[in-house]
């Protein structure tokens, strides 16, 4: 009686089913994290390419509705061309100095009824500043002295930004300029521009859009 009383789990016994156990955990757990991680990397991926199209289909609609119109600027002086690009504003600080990547009008800016005071008409620039792309659209077309801007960022987290415009064709191949108008080209409206956006994380993106006609098919 005393013999089979005294049978039970040994030392060795109970420490080895211990390590059983914790090595079953720490797969449980180190599954359960890659798991978390793919989630939240899946998300994050997803929400890139949600903010990269939405970005795109608001510069595509700009530049397939752009019209050849000079703006007035704040002294009352008319720009000398209708479309501008790949220039540097300079401020009083220098971090606050931005690249204007494309500056124009565009037209279809809805205005039901006429019910607000203003054009159909609507003067944007691209401007590549502090690391981010930021569209900004006057409320009225010609520029005024503290006049109200919408501010809106497509793209952050950059090292660049610069756009190149479209001149022509020379010998079977396209011709693009780093600015526009290019002392070789009439002045109007390029043919395409290439947004080129140099990423962080990523490699360099490059973005191809048509002016006018071309960039509603």
């Amino acid at each position: 009686m005393r013999s089979q009383l005294q049978k039970g789990v040994t030392l060795p016994e109970v420490l080895v089913s211990l390590l059983i156990f914790a090595l079953i955990a720490s797969a449980s757990v180190y599954a359960l994290r890659l798991g978390v991680d793919s989630r939240d990397q899946l998300g994050a991926a997803d929400d890139r390419l949600k903010k990269l199209q939405i970005a795109r289909s608001l510069i595509k609609e700009d530049l397939a509705q752009t019209v050849a119109r000079p703006v007035r600027n704040e002294f009352g002086e008319l720009t000398p061309v209708p479309f501008a690009g790949g220039q540097v504003s300079f401020a009083s600080r220098a971090e606050d100095d931005e690249k204007i990547l494309m500056s124009f009008t565009r037209g279809g800016w809805l205005n039901p009824r006429a019910a607000a005071p203003r054009s159909a008409l609507q003067h944007v620039d691209y401007v590549f500043r502090r690391g981010a792309v930021v569209r900004r659209a006057r409320i009225y077309l010609d520029e005024a002295p503290k006049a109200e801007l919408v501010e809106r960022v497509l793209f952050d987290d950059l090292e660049d930004a610069h756009a190149q415009f479209l001149v022509g064709e020379f010998r079977g191949e396209l011709n693009w300029g780093d600015a526009w108008p290019t002392s070789n080209a009439a002045v109007g409206l390029p043919r395409a521009i290439a947004l080129v956006l140099d990423r962080e994380d990523a490699a360099p993106l490059r973005q191809l859009f048509w002016i006018g006609e071309l960039g509603v098919k």
